[in-house]
């Protein structure tokens, strides 16, 4: 699989529709700048008769951690729209609406979550024996989530065990490259540190369009080998019948045969 093919496709995307993924991605934006501003803890909370080290929850915090939750989920929502941005399938106008997907549709919702339970359930078992195995699980179970989406939209009925399971098996031999594709935006992590933050209007953007390319590209990947086999098991040649063992009515016939060829005196 070409990295820097998916990652160029993605960004040429994104430059061609820079304001309709603006637009897109800025409910995430906002969600993720509040949130993250209500929960951090402040000096101003400390209960200073208790431990003056130890910061008191508020309800402040409590709203801002819900607002980051709700963040993650609409930014799944996104990417199901990067997903079918890169397959050539979206309509570039209203940008807003198409960033509420995850609320569109009870299963997208409902999927999200169960799934985001289970594989955090699943990557923390792995991670009490040690932290790679944890992490090669995490990228095991990555793209669950895409799964159970086209799963959803075909009218495909499956568990969100199923989800995981099918992504562990796609993911079969390619966790490394998802890794490496991983480590390739870690510039532009630091891009979006240095510019407190600013950056991120591009760099977001960017980087979900790459990996929604990268579980496109594996998709079609996946079915261009089932066809290949399909192909070579219809393609594989009948074995002649020279060993069946010869039935009592040949056996008749092969004599009348001899009987009917000898000469007549």
């Amino acid at each position: 699989m070409n990295r820097a093919a998916l990652k160029l496709d993605a960004k040429s995307l994104l430059n061609a529709h820079f304001k309709f993924f603006f637009l897109l991605f800025l409910p995430v934006f906002i969600l993720e700048l509040v949130g993250g501003f209500m929960s951090a803890p402040r000096e101003d909370y400390y209960d200073a008769q208790l431990n003056a080290n130890m910061p008191v929850w508020s309800g402040e915090q409590t709203l801002g951690t819900i607002l980051i939750y709700v963040g993650a989920l609409v930014s799944m929502g996104v990417f199901f729209v990067c997903v079918d941005a890169m397959r050539q399938k979206l309509t570039y106008d209203h940008p807003f609406q198409k960033s509420m997907t995850i609320f569109n549709n009870v299963d997208y919702f409902l999927g999200s979550i169960v799934i985001y339970i289970l594989e955090f359930i699943f990557v923390m078992l792995w991670m009490i024996l040690l932290i790679v195995p944890g992490i090669i699980k995490a990228m095991a179970y990555s793209q669950s989530f895409f799964i159970y989406r086209d799963a959803v939209d075909c009218g495909e009925k499956i568990s969100y065990l199923d989800a995981i399971t099918r992504s562990r098996k796609l993911m079969d031999g390619h966790k490394w490259e998802y890794f490496v594709m991983a480590l390739s935006f870690i510039g532009w992590g630091l891009l979006v540190t240095v510019t407190l933050g600013i950056a991120a209007i591009w760099v977001q953007p960017y980087m979900a369009l790459s990996f929604a390319n990268y579980y496109r590209e594996l998709v079609d990947e996946h079915e261009a080998e089932v066809t290949q086999e399909a192909q070579t098991i219809n393609n594989t040649p009948v074995t002649a019948s020279e060993n069946q063992p010869t039935t009592t009515e040949d056996s008749s016939d092969q004599s009348d045969d001899h009987s009917n060829d000898a000469p007549k005196e």
